[in-house]
């Protein structure tokens, strides 16, 4: 029994711990952040913008991300160098800290630091290729702590397959050019070939390997989806009312608000002010039939569920 009753207390535990206490919100254009449980304000809204690419709450004030933790409200701040790439099996966005660039993944456990302020970083499958004073380096997976290849002086880089006339097969290769050289590695980075040429665009690029080496013309076309609507809206006699089409409850606010965002979720909303044309953003708890919003900012829109 006291083995039971152990197990329990630790699931119990576990799920006090990875629960949610802070979501962030938006009034009057600016973001901040609500503590759930009191709706008290934890962070004052200050900052310009939010990021729902990462599930921790990430606000900015150009070109600085600050990530809350939404369980401890811990932050950590990073500036962004506006680069979003691939690799090693996930999404990344590239920052800088401390001189040093910084590879933060969707749910932000995973992070990848490396030594130098790298630009032009390029996820290639599993791999990262990242530049520094005009000197590329190439790092592949499982080792992001020492480059498999350095000091590749390019501008550019290609990664594609192509047809190579030797084995008369479609082959994957990283090129890199721009500067006195083209470099041909294949798929593990070994050098195939060199051509000292000094080339500024792609097509110029394969005139000069064409030799050995040329287009597999194998396109790929991306499709773009519609976002779904998730509320529906009606103004009458000075309140705006939203109607969740998921959860089929409604609530009204004061004024008059048009939907102007939908975040890909059924129970966050973007909504603008027609008039002086702020912005709001907030959570849904439909369930408990509560914002997660500030009280004083709830009072201040006149903020409540519809009967």
């Amino acid at each position: 029994m006291k083995k039971i009753a152990l197990l329990i207390l630790g699931l119990i535990s576990m799920q006090v711990i990875g629960q949610n206490n802070y979501e962030a919100f938006q009034y009057e254009n600016k973001f901040g952040v609500v503590e759930i449980n009191t709706l008290n304000e934890f962070i004052a809204p200050s900052y310009s913008s939010q990021n729902d690419f990462f599930i921790p709450i990430t606000l900015i004030d150009y070109p600085e991300y600050t990530f809350i933790n939404r369980t401890t409200g811990e932050k950590q701040t990073y500036t962004t160098t506006n680069e979003e790439l691939r690799f090693n099996g996930m999404y990344y966005m590239h920052f800088y800290k401390s001189g040093k660039s910084v590879f933060i993944s969707r749910d932000t456990k995973s992070k990848i630091t490396l030594n130098k302020e790298y630009r032009n970083a390029i996820g290639n499958g599993n791999d990262l290729m990242v530049q520094h004073n005009g000197l590329y380096e190439v790092y592949a997976e499982p080792n992001f702590k020492t480059p498999k290849v350095k000091n590749i002086k390019a501008k550019k880089v290609f990664t594609d397959f192509v047809f190579r006339k030797r084995t008369q097969k479609i082959e994957y290769v990283n090129i890199f050019y721009g500067n006195d050289a083209v470099y041909v590695y294949d798929k593990k980075y070994n050098l195939l070939k060199k051509y000292p040429s000094k080339v500024e665009y792609e097509s110029r690029m394969f005139d000069v390997i064409a030799g050995e080496f040329t287009e597999a013309n194998q396109k790929i076309l991306n499709g773009y989806g519609i976002a779904p609507r998730y509320f529906t809206d009606e103004f009458k006699k000075g309140y705006t009312t939203f109607k969740s089409i998921e959860y089929k409850k409604a609530f009204k606010i004061k004024g008059e608000f048009r939907n102007s965002n939908i975040y890909d979720t059924e129970d966050c909303i973007v909504i603008t002010e027609k008039q002086s044309e702020k912005k709001y953003s907030f959570k849904i708890d439909f369930e408990k039939k509560r914002f997660l919003l500030p009280k004083k900012y709830q009072e201040l829109l006149e903020l409540n569920f519809v009967e």
